[in-house]
C-alpha cells in the first residue's frame, strides 16, 4: 500500500545519484548537470521538493538548494522490480541504436548487463561508452521509477561470460533452429537468476552454440521472425517480464 503522503509525492522530479554524494548528515552535493536538471529543467526554486534515489532500493524526500540540497524523510515507494533477477548477455553491434537497448531493458526491469565479445562482434566499445551506458540507465531509473539501476559489466568475450554465469536457468536466442519458445520454458521461480545470451547481427556461431550448450543454456525462440539483435534484446527481456509478472504472488 502505498501512503497518502507517498501518492501526494508521485509527480515530483526523480534524481539519481551515488551513495558518496550523500553525508551523514542528510546534505546531498550534486553534480552541476544535477543542478542543471533541477534547477533548469524542472525550475526547483529553494525549498522545493524533489525525489532521491542512490540505487540502495530506497528513495527520500528532499529540499532543493542552491548550495547544499537536504534529504528530510524517507518515503514509502511501490515495488518495481521484477520477481526474479534478470541477466542479459547482449552481444555488442554497431551503431546508435545499440545504446539505446540499455534505457529499454532498464525500463523492462533487466538487474544485469554484460556486452558480449563474441566471434562475429565487429567492433569493440571505447571506454566512454561505458560512462554512456551508466548514465542511460540512470536516467531510464528515474524515468520508470524504479528503485534500482542495472549493473553495467565491462565488455567481457562469450568464453569467459560462460565460464563466470551463474544462474538458476539461463536461455540462448537462437534463430532459424527448432527451439522451443522462450514463454514455454522459463522455469516459475520467483526469486531466482534467470540469464539470457543475446547474439550478434548474423546470430551465432555453431561453435558458440556448441559452448551455450556444453554450459547448461537451452535454445530458446523469441518467434517467427528474424529479429536484429536490438530488437531480440527487447522482446527477450519483454517476454520475461510478462511472464514473471502473471505469477501469482
Amino acid at each position: 500500500m502505498l501512503s497518502k503522503r507517498t501518492r501526494s509525492l508521485s509527480s515530483l522530479p526523480r534524481l539519481a545519484i551515488d551513495p558518496a554524494q550523500r553525508d551523514p548528515t542528510g546534505g546531498i552535493y550534486l553534480t552541476s548537470p544535477q543542478r542543471h536538471y533541477l534547477q533548469r529543467v524542472h525550475r526547483l526554486r529553494g525549498g522545493d521538493p524533489f525525489l532521491v534515489l542512490d540505487g540502495s532500493g530506497k528513495l527520500w524526500l528532499a529540499h532543493w538548494q542552491p548550495q547544499k540540497c537536504q534529504i528530510v524523510a524517507e518515503v514509502e515507494a511501490p515495488p518495481r522490480e521484477l520477481p526474479v533477477y534478470l541477466h542479459l548477455g547482449l552481444a555488442v553491434v554497431k551503431g546508435p541504436g545499440f545504446d539505446e537497448v540499455f534505457r529499454q531493458v532498464t525500463e523492462l526491469g533487466v538487474a544485469r548487463i554484460t556486452p558480449l565479445l563474441t566471434e562475429r562482434t565487429v567492433v569493440e566499445p571505447g571506454s566512454g561508452r561505458q560512462e554512456r551506458w551508466q548514465k542511460i540507465v540512470r536516467e531510464a531509473t528515474e524515468q520508470c521509477e524504479r528503485l534500482h539501476w542495472p549493473q553495467i559489466d565491462l565488455p567481457t568475450s562469450w568464453s569467459r561470460w560462460l565460464a563466470e554465469l551463474k544462474a538458476n536457468w539461463w536461455g540462448i536466442a537462437v534463430a532459424r533452429q527448432n527451439a522451443p519458445p522462450l514463454l514455454q520454458v522459463l522455469p516459475p521461480l520467483r526469486g531466482a537468476v534467470v540469464a539470457l545470451a543475446i547474439g550478434p547481427e548474423g546470430g551465432w556461431t555453431e561453435t558458440e552454440r556448441r559452448q551455450a550448450e556444453a554450459h547448461g543454456g537451452v535454445p530458446v525462440s523469441l518467434g517467427p521472425t528474424i529479429l536484429r539483435s536490438t530488437t531480440a534484446a527487447v522482446a527477450a527481456a519483454s517476454q520475461v517480464a510478462a511472464f514473471y509478472a502473471s505469477l501469482s504472488p
